[in-house]
């Protein structure tokens, strides 16, 4: 990983572990009683949404949504599923995670997709959030670690092996 331009860490593993155990503590009390269907949106919130998971002291069914965003440098917002759930999710509660939440457009757009099927709550969990380019409003109840202007990268998040880091840099 010598060739990352890594300009400063941003959370170290340590940090990230501990953010997330909080995370799912306040998630276990939110839905204490109740089933979860957690939606991790691929790629970018996988190993987060892994972590999440796994320390949840709820029921809790897992699984995967893809889509793509701005296709071959399409800046026209267009965003287009690529991977749904099968699964109903009328009456259900359900928590979508994300790793970095920029302008929130592509969150909204999956958001808006998942309420039409008419789930009982809706909410959504983010490794990170810029709080600074958000431009939509969005049911964001956990968010990890606000960030700055700067290219988060690590801990699942990124284009190459930058994704392998356990830890969070700013690039």
């Amino acid at each position: 990983m010598s060739d990352l331009a890594i300009r400063k860490i941003i959370a170290t593993e340590a940090q990230i572990q501990q953010r997330v155990r909080a995370l799912t503590e306040q998630i276990s009390a939110d839905y204490q009683g109740k089933e979860l269907e957690v939606i991790c949106l691929i790629n970018g919130a996988s190993v987060f949404c892994a972590d999440l998971v796994r320390h949840l002291k709820v029921p809790a069914r897992l699984h995967h949504m893809a889509f793509t965003s701005y296709p071959q440098g399409n800046t026209s917002g267009e965003v287009r599923v690529t991977l749904d759930i099968t699964e109903p999710l009328h009456n259900r509660h359900v928590l979508v995670v994300e790793g970095i939440v920029i302008s929130g457009r592509t969150p909204k757009y999956v958001l808006d997709t998942l309420t039409l099927r008419q789930p009982a709550s809706l909410a959504m969990c983010a490794l990170g959030l810029k709080p600074a380019q958000l431009s939509v409003e969005l049911p964001l109840k956990y968010v990890a670690f606000e960030l700055g202007a700067g290219i988060a990268v690590g801990y699942g998040v990124g284009w190459g092996l930058e994704k392998t880091l356990p830890y969070l840099v700013e690039m």
